[in-house]
Formats: structure tokens, C-alpha cells, sequence
């Protein structure tokens, strides 16, 4: 039996570099306290655009289509996780990737 090889040899190698770089981001922002306040930015960010009450009338419709059929949180969660992350609007998007890069990028 042939084996065959990726056409893309580094491939594992370049995923493993991604995962250890994410994982690196991921401690700084968390060591320096930084995750906590763009948690805070974007809670701010989506209320203020009204994403919040968007996703809330979603998941009352949501509930009411049930009807009296019982829903569990992970049924409403995976019904509404699309549709959160479609309607986040691009400026909320764009504030928050510029921030991350921002804090990525600096030198401390």
C-alpha cells in the first residue's frame, strides 16, 4: 500500500506554531488583566449597539416556538450562537481586533 503525504508538508507544523502562539496571546492578556477589560469593552460595545436586546427578542422568539415542549439551555445556546455571531456589527468587530492588536503588539 502507497502512503500518501500531504501536498502541504508543514501543515501539522504551522497548526502547532498557531496553537502555541493563540496559547501565548491568551497568558499575556490573561497575566496582564487585559482580558478583563475587553470583556468589559465589548459587553459595553454590544449593549450599546442594542446587539444585547436583539439576541434576547431571539431568544424569546425562540422559546415561544416551543411551545410547551420543554428547550434546555444547550438547545437555546446552539440555536442562538448562529445568529449572535451574524449580527455582531462589523464596527463592534473591527474596535475589538484593532484593541487586541493593539495590546499584542505592545512592548511590555
Amino acid at each position: 500500500m502507497v502512503q500518501l503525504s500531504s501536498p502541504w508538508p508543514h501543515e501539522g507544523q504551522q497548526q502547532q506554531q498557531q496553537q502555541q502562539i493563540e496559547s501565548a496571546i491568551r497568558h499575556k492578556l490573561e497575566s496582564s488583566g487585559e482580558i478583563d477589560r475587553i470583556h468589559h469593552s465589548l459587553h459595553a460595545n454590544l449593549t450599546e449597539c442594542g446587539w444585547r436586546n436583539v439576541i434576547q427578542d431571539a431568544a424569546k422568539e425562540a422559546i415561544r416556538r416551543k411551545g410547551l415542549q420543554p428547550i434546555t439551555l444547550d438547545q437555546l445556546v446552539a440555536e442562538l450562537t448562529p445568529v449572535a455571531r451574524a449580527t455582531v456589527p462589523a464596527e463592534v468587530k473591527v474596535k475589538m481586533v484593532e484593541h487586541l492588536k493593539s495590546q499584542c503588539f505592545r512592548g511590555d
